[in-house]
């Protein structure tokens, strides 16, 4: 399947038609499911703002605590909880304010989501990669407290705009997605790629921005940091934290993972559900690339799915996964039947249900 040249999309201005019912009707059918399955469990909506979402709420709170060797709150990037902090301040309780977020945050997402899709491929795999992204079997998280909703928003608006010439609301957005979640570092290679093939159109003040913007993910990780050190006395906070969990960055990490992974399925069943998926991923990846995906944004997905289990572990890689859009691009290319994406949809919707019960249990 052929790739839309970049210089087409330039052309185009930055308006984007209205949801489609179809699209709003699968955001409908995902988030019910998901709700439906999370009260089940516990009829109140506590059970979305669990787990992370008790660490993002108590930033919102309260700011940044480092204990040093304790599990702590830096670990957890600032925009989300700013956003959570600003909601809750027009008058929404702290226990309600993350799921809705992310709920309404993922309608915007889902429409992005189609929109680039389509910018690359053709209109029935984007359609196709859409209705998967909202039936997802780990979608439950896009209704959680967490920031994958928020993410999903700016990380598809920044090529989105990069593709349109507006390289200052590309900065922003690629900042914004950095400051959420460290997955938005790897949009630099999308966007450095969109600037290349514009290089020889872009005015002097245009190829400034789309340099900036394609700095931006790194500025922002590096301007939190920044904060650390003023307010904590250590820019490397949001990394120590990190290392109570068990995750810290190391060249062995990888063969750790590996080594070790019998012997830690043995001590937590759970995490055979993200070793699963991170194979699974592996898999979509190729199927991405036999689709035609362009290189730079397989290899920002490959470093969303396997830089992870550089700490020397495999946990959440399957919700790291969902800020990967190669990824469902690859599972669209898969099935180019109606009918196999409709055996697609109905398995991810009987898992989305299984995957939200298991809340009660393990973190995603």
């Amino acid at each position: 399947m052929s790739v839309q040249p970049a210089a087409v999309a330039t052309r185009r201005g930055l308006a984007l038609a209205r949801p489609s019912r179809w699209l709003l009707g699968w955001w409908s059918v995902g988030r019910v499911v998901a709700i439906a399955a999370a009260l089940a469990l516990k009829p109140t909506v506590w059970t979305l703002d669990r787990w992370d979402g008790r660490w993002y709420r108590m930033v919102a709170h309260g700011g940044y605590l480092l204990v040093p060797g304790r599990q702590s709150d830096p670990a957890f990037f600032p925009l989300y909880p700013i956003m959570l902090r600003a909601l809750h301040k027009v008058g929404l309780g702290w226990g309600v304010v993350g799921p809705l977020l992310s709920n309404i945050a993922l309608l915007l997402g889902l429409w992005l989501f189609y929109a680039l899709t389509r910018e690359i491929f053709s209109e029935p795999l984007a359609r196709r990669a859409t209705t998967f992204l909202a039936v997802f079997p780990l979608g439950y998280v896009f209704s959680m407290a967490y920031p994958e909703s928020v993410v999903l928003v700016f990380l598809l608006t920044a090529p989105l705009a990069a593709l349109r010439r507006h390289w200052w609301l590309a900065t922003f957005c690629a900042a914004a997605a950095a400051l959420a979640r460290p997955e938005g570092l790897f949009l630099a290679f999308p966007l450095a790629d969109i600037a290349w093939r514009q290089r020889e159109s872009l005015s002097p003040a245009q190829r400034g921005a789309a340099f900036a913007a394609v700095l931006a993910p790194l500025a922002a990780i590096a301007s939190y940091s920044l904060y650390l050190a003023t307010v904590l006395h250590d820019p490397l906070a949001w990394s120590q934290a990190e290392r109570a969990w068990g995750r810290q960055f190391r060249i062995s990490g990888a063969y750790e993972a590996f080594a070790h992974l019998p012997a830690t399925v043995g001590h937590d069943p759970w995490l055979a559900r993200d070793v699963v998926f991170f194979f699974g991923y592996l898999m979509l990846l190729y199927a991405a690339w036999r689709v035609g995906t362009p290189l730079p944004w397989l290899a920002a997905a490959a470093a969303i799915v396997i830089v992870p289990v550089f700490t020397g572990a495999f946990d959440s890689i399957g919700r790291f996964g969902l800020l990967a859009p190669p990824l469902f691009w690859g599972l669209a290319g898969l099935t180019k039947s109606e009918s196999s994406a409709r055996v697609v949809r109905v398995v991810s919707l009987v898992l989305l249900v299984l995957g939200t019960a298991s809340l009660a249990y393990v973190f995603p």
